[in-house]
């Protein structure tokens, strides 16, 4: 009997999170397959472009989700630490607290990481224009803040990655509560 059909924003999340666990490069079509409980003909129905277009629409996804998680409460009227802290449970969440890989890196360190570049460069200048904007709004010199919002996500992403590494959230822990006391600190 064929496996119901899901609906494009449930099949999009399972694939992200395969996409994160297994990376873009070791995730078949067998897997995903499994993963999304559909057959490679509904697969195919929704992403006739094949795996590629499944990761292009991933990413889009994952950039909805960014956008409401982290971007869009730093958009308020609240105080620069209370975005901050916002921004910084947020992440917290969607990396399970450091148990979590992160898709944009998966994505980057992928053999086909050329054909993502837009939408890879366009996450992190935003995630990093965010981060500078809220170190401003608070005060900081514009340089500073850039300088300190590039060294905040290059400091998430490499703990994510030790995280993993030797199997142990604490250096994702240190990373955010680094970031706290200091992007905004004048």
């Amino acid at each position: 009997m064929p496996a119901a059909i899901r609906p494009l924003e449930e099949v999009l999340d399972l694939l992200l999170d395969s996409f994160r666990t297994d990376g873009y490069d070791g995730t078949s079509l067998a897997r995903i397959s499994e993963v999304t409980g559909l057959g490679k003909s509904s697969l195919y129905h929704y992403f006739p472009g094949g795996k590629a277009e499944m990761a292009a629409k991933v990413l889009r996804r994952l950039e909805q989700q960014l956008e409401q998680a982290l971007f869009l409460p730093m958009r308020t009227d609240e105080t620069p630490k209370k975005k901050l802290e916002a921004m910084l449970a947020a992440v917290d969440a969607f990396y399970e607290g450091g148990r979590k890989a992160c898709l944009l890196e998966r994505m980057c360190a992928s053999v086909d990481r050329k054909r993502f570049r837009r939408p890879l460069q366009h996450a992190f200048v935003s995630w990093i224009g965010a981060l500078e904007s809220l170190g401003v709004e608070a005060g900081v010199p514009r340089e500073a803040a850039k300088l300190r919002a590039q060294d905040a996500l290059a400091s998430i992403e490499g703990a994510l990655v030790v995280a993993a590494a030797i199997d142990d959230t604490g250096p994702f822990r240190r990373a955010l509560d680094q970031i706290r006391t200091s992007l905004l600190a004048r």
